[in-house]
């Protein structure tokens, strides 16, 4: 069927096809063209004289055919709406994504395939942008919540965050853990004697060992000052006494340098193990742990206490 048997006397429609920008192509029941707009015409530099009859695969190369030919015989087969998305080259501004929405039209006993294509370029391109906006606002909200859990000097978790940890790591009967309460030894000296900003290099310092020294599934906050405190998971009171040992020896075994000055930093360590609902009072942990923390330095500093729940 040739255009005018479809077009009838009145070639109205089609010339308001033709003065649309949207390319428009039109095939018989074989996927053989009928009719393209003018707009079809710029985008694939053809002319629709040319095109009448004759397949895709007659025309195009593979590629294309493969972006523009898909669905077409489920189209005209169901009668269900297809849409096909194709990057396509633009004479005048290059690579173009788009969009071929295609449907069947049935006229006088046939079917044909009617196609419109829609540039969706800048759609897709602020679609990514928005995705990219997205992932940006997560990333710095993702920043904002360290922020607001960390402390700013040593990165170690706050005192809110560390509530949060024990909430997660403790909740059963049968969870079991250690809580290690550690006070840098007479820190005040260190200030006096070689400045604030040498004191902060301490701390800094001592994080860096302390997370050395704990498991991966430990957790390491500062309370304030020169006092910290790790939150060990899972741990017995050996692996407790073995990790406020370790953290005590790695502090006396590795001096810090600062401004050219060799500075030596001990630690004392009071350590509390607990199980299943105890473990929930943060509060309560920390305070048997600081009785054992006094205990390690009246005792004499450099030393570690731990004890379990009872016992504390």
């Amino acid at each position: 069927m040739d255009i005018q048997a479809l077009t009838g006397a009145n070639e109205l429609p089609f010339a308001a096809l033709d003065a649309l920008p949207n390319p428009v192509l039109i095939k018989d029941h074989e996927t053989r063209y009928v009719w393209v707009n003018a707009a079809f015409e710029r985008l694939f530099q053809v002319n629709r004289e040319d095109l009448v009859g004759r397949l895709d695969k007659e025309l195009f190369t593979k590629r294309q055919v493969a972006q523009c030919n898909g669905g077409d015989l489920r189209v005209l087969g169901t009668g269900q709406t297809d849409e096909a998305y194709e990057t396509v080259i633009d004479p005048e501004l290059g690579p173009r994504e788009t969009i071929t929405r295609k449907s069947r039209l049935e006229s006088d006993g046939s079917f044909f395939l009617v196609g419109v294509m829609h540039d969706i370029t800048e759609v897709t391109r602020i679609n990514q942008q928005l995705e990219e906006a997205a992932a940006e606002l997560e990333a710095q909200a993702k920043e904002l919540r360290h922020l607001a859990g960390s402390d700013p000097l040593t990165g170690c978790l706050n005192r809110r965050a560390l509530c949060e940890v024990v909430s997660a790591d403790f909740t059963k009967a049968s969870d079991e853990g250690g809580l290690v309460l550690f006070d840098l030894d007479r820190f005040k000296r260190i200030n006096d004697t070689f400045g604030h900003a040498a004191g902060d290099a301490a701390l800094v310092h001592f994080a860096e060992i302390v997370r050395a020294s704990i498991r991966d599934t430990d957790s390491l906050a500062r309370l304030g000052g020169e006092e910290f405190v790790a939150v060990l998971p899972g741990a017995g009171e050996t692996d407790i006494e073995q990790i406020a040992e370790r953290v005590r020896s790695a502090v006396e075994q590795t001096p810090f340098e600062f401004a050219g000055q060799l500075i030596c930093l001990t630690v004392s360590a009071g350590g509390v193990y607990r199980r299943g609902i105890e473990a929930q009072d943060l509060d309560g942990w920390i305070a048997d742990a600081d009785r054992c923390l006094y205990g390690a330095k009246t005792g004499g500093r450099n030393r570690s206490v731990v004890v379990s729940s009872s016992a504390g």
